[in-house]
This record gives structure tokens, C-alpha cells and sequence, in this order.
């Protein structure tokens, strides 16, 4: 079978910036080992048009001549030309920005087999980033990027999404004919199941890009609050820059806090040092304001982490309450200092989430995940051979 995969593929293996360059990456090398499979990155101004071969994937290369994705939505007619060339069994496409729309509708234009597979949800996404804090450029983006959302959901007759969360918010989406929707998670890579947090350190680790959405500013104020409670606790604090201001207001809010000598911020770290990072934490928290799924609970989770997080979006369908980890209320600071409290100080209970973290993350390999995939290709080719 010959497979096309459409999406953020990272430039350097080192370095995977975000859950749909985590997600592309990982299926395409699963996919590889019995099947062709090329990867249509999306245009980059950080690169040049070529095809490399990165260990039995083809990585097909673009440039972008601008910033915006409106700059790469004029490389989509070309991207999906090539692509029919290559006369593949299914092509998969990750995301529902305004390029992967246009691609998408130029492959159905010519009767190719496609899948989409929904990566968060911008109307939900940008809706509540406009709440938060106004301004034209979020409204923009509300009005912008929801709107393509919605023209996209309403014409794909079939959706892989990561949840039964995102299932039912696009259920509720104000479209007359919605996709059937298969719930598929998003994996992780495997060497995160050979990994082991420590037993006995008292750093507390939250991973997620640096911005509004991650709460990372509410975890920080829950931490000082917990350190009346475990005074040798230290924070560590780390991920992809999504916002600069917000990165500069953290860093400030750490400079003045009476503990911010126990509280580290690291931004874009390889994988490698990702992976030290789950090694020599104790316990994994993120204060999410809203997830569709969170690859790095399941990150977390392979390598023995119990967990506190808020109870919102997709996490309670990835971190069992009281099983693995702790849920709170968004915004509720006392409650999350107090589960960061118990899980830090209590070892038996630590234990016992740790071991579940442990068996919960199995369901996130990627061979698994890619069997379950390869059944939706397998229908979509029968359903197309039959039209």
C-alpha cells in the first residue's frame, strides 16, 4: 500500500515542536515498515524544496515564500498535483487549517481517497483566547480560522479524532451534515516506555507550549502555595514558545516570586533532553485551560509519572481521576497546590498512581494505533473502488 501523509514533519529528529509534527513523525515511521509512505510536509520558509529519505520515509520539502498560512495555501493546488502523480492507496491529512482544506479539496476534486485527522479544534481554540483577552487580531482569528474549520467539517464525509471529547464538540458544531468520526488517540514515541521517572527527587515537571492555554502562570502561583507544604519541592517548567509576551510575564512572575530560585523555565529543549527532563521528575502537572487530547500525559504517563492536571477537554479521557493522577476546576490554585501536596508527600498513594500510570499508557503505542488506522485506510480504499 502506498500512503500519503500531509503534514508538519519536523526538520530535525532532534528537535519535534508540537503534537502534529509528534503525530505525523511517529505514524509514518510505524506505517513504514510494511508499507510506501511519503510525507508532504507543509511549506516552510526555513527550508527549500527537495525529497530526502529519513530512514524509509520520503519527505517531500516546500517553501514558503511568506509567514502566514495564507502564503501556504498558495502552494496547496500545486502540493496536491504532485501528490496525485504518485497515484497512492490513501492519502492522510493532519489538520484543518485553511492549506490543508485546499489540499484536501483538490485531492477529492480528482477522486483520490482522503482521511483527515482533526488536531485540536480552532473554533474552540480561539473562541476562548478571545475571552480571555480581547483584541482584533484574536478576532480575527476567531472569526478566520473557525470559519474554515466549519467549511471543512461540514465537507469531509469522515474524521480520525483523539477523543470522544473532540467527537462531541464537533457533534455540536452548528453543521447540517457532520463526518462519521473515528476515535483514534495520538501516540508517543516508544522510547519513552523504556524510560523511568525518579522515586526520590522533588522536582515537579510540567511540559507544554509556552502561552495562555498551558496555564503555566496558575501553576506557578499553585507551586508557591505548595511550598509552604514541601518546602524542597523544585519546578521545572519547559516547552515550545507559542507566546513571547506570556513567556516574558512568566519569567517576571518567577524573578518576583519568594521562590523562584526553585523554578526553572526551559524553552525548545531536544528530545533528548525532554526525555531527562520526565527522568528526573517526580510528578508531571499541567494546568491546561482546555486539551483535545495532551501527548505529553501520555509522555508522562510511559515513563511512571503520576499526574495532576484540570479536569477539561480531552484529559479525563487520557488521566484517570483518582487512578493516576489527580483532576482539579481550571483556575482553582488552592486545589492544584493541595493535589501537588498530596502526590509529593504521600509515597504509597504516589505508588499506586504511578504503577496505573504505567498500565494506562500502553493503549499509546503507535503499532496499536496505526492497526487501528490502517482498518479506517483499508474502508476508505473498498468504499472508493465501489464509487
Amino acid at each position: 500500500m502506498r500512503i500519503v501523509q500531509i503534514g508538519a514533519y519536523p526538520l530535525s529528529t532532534d528537535h519535534i515542536a508540537g503534537g502534529v509534527e509528534a503525530s505525523v513523525y511517529g505514524l509514518s515511521h510505524v506505517q513504514s515498515c510494511d508499507c510506501e509512505v511519503h510525507v508532504f510536509d507543509c511549506p516552510r520558509m526555513a527550508t527549500q524544496q527537495k525529497v530526502e529519505n529519513d530512514n524509509g520515509v520520503i519527505v517531500h520539502r516546500f517553501v514558503n515564500q511568506g509567514r502566514r498560512q495564507m502564503s501556504s495555501a498558495w502552494k496547496a493546488k500545486q502540493i496536491a498535483e504532485e501528490i496525485i502523480e504518485l497515484k497512492p492507496n490513501v492519502c492522510h491529512i493532519h489538520g484543518t487549517n485553511l492549506y490543508s482544506w485546499l489540499v484536501y479539496r483538490a485531492l477529492r476534486k480528482k477522486k483520490e481517497p482522503v482521511v483527515v485527522t482533526v488536531h485540536g479544534l480552532a473554533r474552540v481554540e480561539k473562541k476562548s483566547a478571545l475571552k480571555k483577552r480581547f483584541s482584533f487580531k484574536k478576532l480575527f482569528q476567531y472569526v478566520y480560522q473557525g470559519w474554515v474549520e466549519k467549511q471543512f467539517l461540514s465537507q469531509m464525509p469522515m474524521a480520525v479524532v483523539d477523543t470522544d471529547y473532540v467527537k462531541d464538540r464537533i457533534n455540536q458544531y452548528p453543521i447540517k451534515k457532520k463526518p462519521i468520526m473515528h476515535v483514534v488517540p495520538q501516540g508517543i514515541d516508544e522510547s519513552f516506555f523504556g524510560l523511568n521517572c525518579s522515586k526520590d527527587s522533588r522536582v515537579i515537571v510540567s511540559i507544554g507550549a509556552i502561552g495562555p492555554r498551558k496555564g503555566h502562570l496558575v501553576t506557578l502561583k499553585a507551586f508557591e502555595t505548595m511550598k509552604q507544604k514541601v518546602a524542597e519541592a523544585k519546578l521545572v517548567i519547559a516547552g515550545t514558545v507559542a507566546d513571547y509576551p506570556y513567556l516574558e510575564r512568566l519569567r517576571q512572575s518567577v524573578e518576583q516570586s519568594k521562590y523562584g530560585s526553585d523554578v526553572s523555565i526551559c524553552t525548545d529543549l531536544s528530545n533528548e533532553d525532554v526525555k531527562q527532563l520526565y527522568e528526573e521528575a517526580h510528578l508531571f502537572v499541567l494546568h491546561s485551560e482546555e486539551e483535545s487530547q495532551g501527548i505529553v500525559f501520555a509522555e508522562a504517563m510511559a515513563v511512571g509519572l503520576p499526574i495532576v492536571a484540570t479536569n477539561v477537554g480531552g484529559v479525563p479521557y487520557v488521566v484517570g481521576n483518582e487512578k493516576n493522577g489527580l483532576l482539579l476546576q481550571y483556575g482553582d490554585e488552592k486545589a492544584f497546590a493541595d493535589a501537588m501536596a498530596f502526590l509529593m508527600t504521600d509515597e504509597k498513594q504516589w505508588k499506586a498512581m504511578s504503577d496505573a500510570s504505567r498500565v494506562m499508557s500502553q493503549n499509546y503505542h503507535w503499532t496499536i494505533i496505526s492497526n487501528s488506522i490502517k482498518l479506517i485506510y483499508q474502508s476508505i480504499v473498498d468504499n472508493n473502488e465501489k464509487s
